[in-house]
């Protein structure tokens, strides 16, 4: 008698593993979530700024018509040297763009600042000694930068968001 329920036992022993195991892949796979992706994260992130935003605007009412916003500057970390247009004198400058916008728009301007560098490079060649020794030329000569400098952030599918053009250092040798 014994030997004829050592087969049930084991085949009951079989069907219980099998049944714990289909519920624990069950519930595995409904009760947890996969990690997500990074383009998961960052759309989270532009929907919070983008959130943050909007309660900025609507929430400050005369405290923001009063403030005004705040301006930040992004600092090239090297400077900037090239030959003058037509002359062997070169220009070294050290240049700063200002923007309203926040600390995620100074990382994207990080982020570009080698195509942004070639803008500034290219313009600095294309500049006459006599005009780059003047007041007038510098504020011409910025003016043109940052119609330049946001045509690019344009072209690289940027907020075209730069206010100003700043020269911390300039020297022609």
């Amino acid at each position: 008698m014994k030997l004829k329920k050592i087969p049930l036992i084991i085949l009951f022993c079989f069907l219980s593993s099998g049944v714990v195991v289909f519920l624990y892949i069950i519930g595995f796979n409904s009760l947890t979530t996969p990690p997500k992706s990074a383009e998961d994260l960052l759309e989270e992130h532009l929907k919070e700024d983008d959130l943050k935003q909007l309660v900025e605007d609507s929430g400050d009412g005369l405290v923001s018509a009063i403030l005004p916003p705040k301006l930040s500057y992004f600092q090239f970390q090297l400077s900037f040297s090239a030959n003058l247009k037509n002359d062997k004198n070169i220009m070294n400058m050290e240049i700063a763009l200002s923007t309203f916008e926040g600390e995620f728009y100074m990382a994207r301007l990080k982020h570009h600042e080698p195509a942004i560098r070639r803008v500034i490079l290219d313009n600095i060649a294309e500049t006459p000694e006599n005009e780059a020794r003047t007041k007038e030329g510098k504020e011409k000569l910025s003016e043109k930068l940052l119609s330049e400098i946001n045509l690019k952030l344009e072209m690289l599918s940027e907020d075209p968001a730069i206010e100003g053009v700043h020269f911390t250092a300039f020297a022609i040798r």
